[in-house]
């Protein structure tokens, strides 16, 4: 699919595909044979999402994408349940002490404290964005090591 797109810009060295859009998750290179069905990307837990295939070459800066994705939820959360309203700013504002490497006490700590909010999010909030708030970064988490 991202060869019949026009292939992967920038350098064209893959490093990720955002699959589903900001609620999604990413996927490494050697998840490409993945068939693009429900099946397929509930295997690796991934999800289609909103149909988003977004390549990133190695040039792009994840923990950047991650923050705006972060910001995204921020912005675009209601306010009207305390787990997402709360959370979207703690992740957020944990996320940016991740990439400013700058944490309260410690990197696993900080990405202790990043899934405990999002396992939060997931469990409680009243709607879809809540629920998947952090899902893309989750997913990176799992993937690459980003982090030190």
């Amino acid at each position: 699919m991202i060869e019949l797109a026009g292939g992967v810009g920038g350098n064209g060295r893959l490093q990720a595909v955002l699959l589903g859009g900001a609620a999604g998750t990413f996927l490494s290179p050697a998840e490409l044979d993945t068939l693009l069905t429900f099946e397929g990307t509930r295997a690796i837990g991934a999800t289609l999402g909103s149909g988003v295939v977004m390549p990133l070459d190695d040039s792009t800066d994840l923990k950047q994408i991650l923050l705006r994705i972060a910001s995204f939820f921020r912005e675009e959360s209601c306010g009207q349940c305390v787990p997402c309203r709360g959370g979207v700013v703690r992740q957020e504002e944990t996320l940016e002490r991740l990439v400013r490497n700058r944490p309260l006490d410690s990197v696993p700590e900080e990405i202790r404290r990043l899934r405990e909010i999002g396992q939060a999010m997931r469990d409680a909030s009243i709607c879809g964005l809540g629920q998947t708030a952090s899902s893309a970064l989750e997913s990176a988490l799992n993937r690459w090591r980003l982090f030190s």
